[in-house]
């Protein structure tokens, strides 16, 4: 088999192979909240920062050729996804300190919503009726979640999983325009390094320790990256070049069903019952909106 640099496909890859990593990438990236739970000791911040720095790093060597042919215009796009992204891992991460998996992981898939919405208003793109109607059914669905306990720190973390799931509107946005000209190896690299750059300045300034932490939070955040980060959304972007992006997002909506068995089984959390009706809400809303994104880049598979 052999590359094709220009669109990132591996030609003559089988049917099976393709539909294989997509399950393995769905499956990496549902334990990406299960692995923050494990990084005992270590802030939002701190994770966001180690997460983004490791998955630079770790894809650099396999984008060299690449990064050195990029013109200085062709780092614009890349630098503000990954600003987006930065405050999209800060958000979502802290949520995650706040609220349960299951309502974090709900809130924070909302993301094609924010998407759909903004390049209605921004770029006058068109929305279909059922598009619209997914939108209702999910922000109905969203109400329902974050109100689940209207006061403490569980609705807090409800907003912050809400905001990062619109932070990582502005990264879909900003990465659809920059893959349009570079692979994916180089679009990651440059913008898991803008986002690791401008996370480092932050904990610096607020003084979050990055260092000094027991093994298990070191594993786990290993394991985030390796897993979600490289196995799980990596593999994904590489497969919608083979299979379609509505069946790619059908497939995504099994991510919070993952997450939240897990955190049943290894913490116990059981969602409170109201999270099961607005929870399918939010997916089936999720799916109608997908189904019927025509800008290039709505449907994420960056994030959580």
């Amino acid at each position: 088999m052999k590359t094709d640099p220009g669109t990132d496909r591996i030609e003559s890859r089988p049917v099976w192979a393709s539909w294989s990593l997509l399950a393995l990438g769905v499956v990496a990236a549902s334990v990406s909240a299960i692995l923050v739970r494990y990084a005992e000791g270590a802030e939002a911040l701190a994770i966001s920062f180690w997460r983004c720095v490791l998955g630079a790093l770790l894809l650099a060597p396999f984008a060299r050729s690449g990064l050195r042919d990029m013109k200085r215009p062709a780092f614009t796009m890349p630098v503000i996804a990954g600003a987006f992204l930065a405050v999209h891992f800060a958000t979502w991460i802290r949520s995650l300190e706040l609220t349960t998996v299951a309502s974090s992981v709900l809130l924070v898939s909302t993301t094609p919503i924010f998407v759909a919405l903004i390049a209605w208003f921004a770029f006058k793109d068109r929305l279909p009726a059922v598009g619209w109607t997914g939108i209702v059914i999910a922000l109905g669905g969203t109400a329902v979640v974050a109100g689940v306990d209207l006061g403490g720190t569980s609705f807090a973390g409800n907003l912050l999983a809400l905001a990062g799931g619109a932070m990582a509107a502005g990264y879909v946005l900003a990465g659809g325009v920059a893959r349009r000209t570079l692979g994916i190896l180089e679009y990651a690299v440059v913008t898991y390094a803008a986002a690791a750059v401008l996370l480092l300045v932050v904990c610096l300034a607020a003084g979050v320790d990055l260092i000094g932490y027991p093994s298990i939070t070191w594993w786990a955040l290993a394991g985030i990256v390796v897993g979600p980060q490289l196995l799980g959304h990596t593999v994904i972007n590489l497969v919608l070049k083979d299979i379609d992006a509505t069946t790619v997002s059908a497939a995504i909506m099994a991510e919070p069903v993952f997450a939240i068995t897990l955190a049943f089984v290894l913490f116990d959390e059981v969602p409170s019952m109201l999270v099961y009706p607005g929870g399918a809400a939010i997916l089936a809303g999720i799916y109608l909106v997908s189904t019927t994104a025509r800008r290039p880049g709505q449907i994420p598979v960056d994030q959580p």
